[in-house]
């Protein structure tokens, strides 16, 4: 009896785990370094998640400035914006930002990068504790947008990413924060 829960249980793990990263095996990534510096890094969502990509920005050596809460004239001089997605309420009230405010930001700044030329990497790195309702709001704003998406496997189990970017936006899907630092590193020229 034990035996065939075991089983049982081992089967429905494997079939689980092949439907949640069925995306991962159809998702094309970035095929060499495509993107320039400066690059400006921001939080959407206002999660601890943007200062991960910052640490991951400078142990990289990249040209960057990080920006919580950078607006749309904040792009001035820069090649590439990143968008690190991850709802906080926490983290929003600490910066005085309110949902609606925090999706009006992230879309000015998108819309604004996206008329001056500026090239868009969506991130998420918080994984599946990160995702939820606060977070899929901010993931629909910006991930249809992105040049590039850059996304730890853990944070896609839904495919939701995968079925934003379709056939038309690359992404890679890291198994860790760790290495999500380096598919960031090896996208710049």
């Amino acid at each position: 009896m034990k035996i065939r829960l075991l089983t049982m249980t081992v089967l429905c793990l494997v079939f689980a785990a092949a439907f949640a990263f069925s995306g991962i095996a159809l998702g094309a990534g970035l095929t060499g370094a495509q993107f320039e510096q400066p690059l400006l890094i921001t939080s959407v969502g206002q999660s601890a998640d943007g200062q991960m990509v910052r640490i991951l920005a400078q142990r990289a050596g990249l040209n960057f400035t990080y920006d919580s809460v950078a607006g749309a004239d904040a792009l001035s001089g820069y090649k590439t914006v990143a968008l690190v997605v991850g709802g906080s309420s926490k983290g929003l009230g600490a910066a005085g930002i309110n949902l609606d405010q925090e999706e009006q930001r992230a879309q000015a700044l998108i819309d604004a990068a996206k008329s001056s030329g500026v090239a868009v990497i969506v991130m998420h790195v918080g994984g599946e504790a990160r995702r939820g309702d606060l977070t899929d709001r901010f993931v629909r704003v910006s991930a249809p947008k992105a040049d590039y998406m850059i996304v730890v496997a853990e944070g896609n189990m839904d495919n939701l990413f995968g079925q934003i970017a379709g056939d038309s936006i690359p992404v890679d899907y890291p198994g860790s924060v760790g290495e999500a630092g380096g598919y960031l590193k090896a996208a710049f020229k």
